[in-house]
């Protein structure tokens, strides 16, 4: 009998958001978007070349899709700071102040973030704030080199020049119009409502309440944007990341090895918990064993509990091998999820994973790409916030899919899980995908792109280079709504930061060879050639 999750939820229950190892039946799938010409306004390019000393060193720079603001910035932009490194960099957001759409007022609209050292190389994050309210996705990141030279820029303000609404519901009663919103379930935690202010294009803005609703039926990580006067639904979104002693498990899948017996490390209880993992069975009471023996039968619900033990400290070591130190806690995973559920997936809003027997499927707990991609779903969670749509949420799962393929050392995923269909994988590193033809608008499909270029990079530049590059570059990447172009960014500084930039060029030829260049972005992004075209134009006719 499945054990009840039981939560004692004072008014109103929520559901929260996940990242899928498949695609989920409540997964947002944004459509296929015809691409739209961007124009860079007048207004921009005046503001870029008033700063004569910032120009001379951009590389790369790209736009907001109206073409008003500055999207990503990547270059030398800045002689070497000095002092206390996050009033430094403050000081060069205000010396910039027209580039980065700062507000000329004397009020603060600047509230810190992040502030943090990594490897010598500093990254300092802002969020916009009025009256002490947070404005939504408005954040600007600095990254600083060694040298203490900013080399990337993501983000500006956007004009908040008057706020449309007023402030009628209370934060229940929103919260009880997303669970209406999305006919949420059987909740898994108590849900949250954050009041934040949504900026539109034209300058005018609303008050809405940001709920996040962690939910089990329809599963998911739900953040549910609310109107905070008329209760209207603004924006619906599911977070949540879906891929799907001893001990005796499968170390990579069941058609790949046979069982084995392997040592369990770190263990700080009798039960399938350690340091790094804590493992719960939905069908039961977890294995107990006083000698810390756990040697199961495949057919033992016991079983998965292990084998799923050994992948989350497998993969927690792997990345501690890169220096990530951010999951050094017990992270829950849940085997045997639900009745047939066809799915595995990592909650960010709960920090957490799940895996399902499967239907159409094969048990998704028995194998460690699975678990690989989850995991590395939590990674960059831990790093950056990317929205779970669009470029961004491919972003999130190619990345996944790429660290679960080079710690297997293997470019197919999900061998085993789709076997029972006679399928040979459910998906593939090695393809011939093409930006931006074969965008499809959800993104597990569109994850294809960004994975595959990724093992591009690992062939080019070898995994013990690649790895590293790759995971490096997360902490480049720009907040929200990331575009492959900003992911391009993001390894290229890293490339300089951490490795001289001595792979730039075969970086380049890989994006190349897959279309994410700059002009697959139709006119938002700006390289250095065009800007100086754009310099000696405007020279030559005295603008």
């Amino acid at each position: 009998m499945k054990k009840k999750l039981v939560a004692v939820i004072a008014a109103v229950f929520c559901c929260t958001q996940a990242f899928a190892f498949d695609v989920s039946p409540t997964q947002i799938n944004t459509g296929i978007k015809e691409a739209k010409k961007v124009t860079v306004s007048q207004e921009f390019i005046r503001k870029l070349f008033n700063n004569k000393a910032l120009l001379e060193g951009i590389e790369m720079l790209s736009v907001t899709d109206d073409g008003k603001r500055l999207s990503s910035v990547r270059g030398t932009l800045s002689s070497p700071l000095s002092g206390n490194i996050g009033v430094a960099a403050r000081d060069y957001i205000q010396e910039n102040a027209a580039l980065f759409n700062l507000p000329r007022s004397d009020v603060d609209f600047l509230r810190m973030m992040k502030n943090f050292e990594k490897d010598g190389v500093n990254y300092v994050a802002w969020n916009m704030i009025i009256d002490g309210v947070f404005v939504r996705n408005a954040v600007i990141e600095i990254t600083i080199s060694k040298e203490g030279v900013v080399t990337l820029a993501n983000g500006s303000l956007p004009e908040v020049n008057e706020i449309t609404n007023q402030i009628s519901l209370e934060r229940y009663q929103a919260i009880g119009l997303a669970k209406a919103a999305i006919k949420a379930d059987k909740f898994r935690s108590v849900p949250e409502a954050e009041l934040q202010i949504v900026a539109d294009d034209d300058g005018t803005a609303k008050m809405a309440y940001v709920t996040r609703l962690a939910v089990e039926n329809p599963i998911g990580d739900w953040e549910v944007i609310v109107d905070a006067e008329t209760g209207d639904i603004m924006q619906v979104n599911n977070e949540m990341n879906f891929h799907t002693g001893l001990g005796a498990v499968y170390v990579t899948n069941p058609l790949k090895c046979e069982i084995t017996k392997e040592e369990l490390l770190n263990l700080t209880a009798t039960t399938p918990t350690g340091k790094f993992a804590a493992i719960d069975n939905e069908d039961g009471p977890e294995s107990d064993r006083e000698d810390s023996i756990h040697i199961y039968d495949v057919d033992n619900t016991h079983f998965d509990e292990i084998g799923m033990y050994n992948y989350i400290n497998t993969i927690h070591d792997y990345y501690a091998t890169l220096g990530h130190d951010k999951l050094d806690r017990p992270m829950k995973a849940i085997v045997h999820l639900g009745d047939n559920y066809d799915n595995a997936y990592f909650s960010p809003w709960q920090n957490s994973f799940a895996f399902g027997d499967g239907n159409k499927f094969n048990c998704l707990a028995r194998e460690a790409s699975v678990a690989y991609h989850e995991y590395s779903h939590a990674v960059l969670n831990s790093i950056k916030n990317l929205t779970y749509s669009g470029e961004s949420g491919a972003i999130n799962e190619g990345q996944a899919d790429y660290f679960a393929c080079t710690v297997t050392d293997d470019p197919l995923l999900g061998e085993w899980v789709v076997a029972k269909m006679g399928k040979p994988y459910l998906r593939i590193l090695e393809n011939d995908l093409h930006y931006p033809e074969d965008i499809q608008g959800e993104v597990h499909a569109d994850g294809k792109i960004w994975g595959a270029l990724l093992w591009d990079i690992r062939k080019a530049l070898g995994k013990e280079i690649s790895d590293v590059l790759i995971y490096r570059s997360h902490y480049n990447l720009k907040s929200s709504s990331a575009k492959f172009i900003d992911g391009y960014n993001a390894i290229v500084t890293a490339d300089k930061d951490h490795f001289e930039g001595k792979n730039l060029v075969e970086i380049d030829k890989v994006f190349a060879k897959r279309g994410i260049i700059a002009s697959a972005y139709n006119g938002a992004v700006l390289t250095a050639k065009d800007i100086r075209e754009i310099r000696q134009f405007n020279e030559a006719h005295n603008e």
